[in-house]
């Protein structure tokens, strides 16, 4: 999903890594069950890994959920902060069920209906006139496995509540809403994070729901190479 954002930073000569979850993309599946905090410990053990002590993480919706953990485990790892699309707070047992339900549904009838689901609801109306744009993320969408997803599902609805935590985050943040994201996490959902967190700053992308490092790519990477090229000039 961050194909842009890989050849923006490279173009600047900024280094990154670009980690696959277990079971998506060209990750094999995690043998067992596994948490938030397990994901945390496999991106931390390839950044230690690779001799690397400080970060920048962005992370989109998921990808937050463990920039909190590492927050809460590894805060020496980190420089600065770009939550998108994502939020603080824990599943409601509502959304919990929903998940088991979804769960259950691919184990009778596969992915598919999930990934047309993802396709609707997490894509802005510019997004959807992209045919294009479209048929790109949902091969991105079907590289993921079915045991993959169910994994990833579990780890989602059983996550901790980091609304406590914001106000211990005392490096650089920006935090990105999709102004079309109406869906999954509405701006007002995300601004929470920017309030809680001291000094954070707030924006809201345009043409862009639940994905806006793939739906607005440039305006997307503008703000993200402003906010590193500031972190290191400070």
């Amino acid at each position: 999903m961050y194909r842009y954002q890989l050849k923006a930073l490279e173009r600047e000569g900024i280094s990154y890594i670009a980690v696959d979850y277990p079971g998506f993309g060209r990750e094999r599946n995690f043998p067992s069950d596994y948490s938030i905090e397990t994901l945390t410990d496999v991106i931390i053990g390839k950044i230690k890994d690779l001799g690397i002590k400080k970060l920048i993480p962005v992370g989109d919706s998921m990808g937050g959920y463990i920039m909190f953990d590492i927050w809460r485990r590894y805060p020496e790892t980190v420089d600065g902060f770009v939550f998108v699309s994502t939020r603080a707070e824990a599943d409601t047992e509502e959304a919990k069920q929903s998940r088991f339900s979804t769960i259950e549904k691919i184990k009778k009838e596969g992915k598919g209906f999930l990934i047309d689901f993802m396709l609707e609801a997490q894509t802005s109306p510019s997004t959807k006139r992209n045919p294009q744009k479209m048929e790109e993320l949902k091969c991105i969408m079907n590289q993921a496995t079915e045991e993959g997803i169910i994994k990833a599902l579990k780890a989602l609805a059983y996550r901790p509540d980091n609304t406590g935590l914001l106000s211990s985050i005392n490096v650089p943040a920006v935090v990105i809403a999709g102004k079309d994201d109406e869906k999954v996490t509405p701006p007002d959902v995300v601004r929470k994070i920017a309030d809680g967190i001291p000094g954070a700053q707030f924006i809201e992308l345009e043409n862009a729901a639940h994905l806006p490092p793939f739906e607005n790519p440039e305006k997307f990477n503008a703000i993200l190479i402003k906010f590193i090229k500031g972190l290191w000039s400070g």
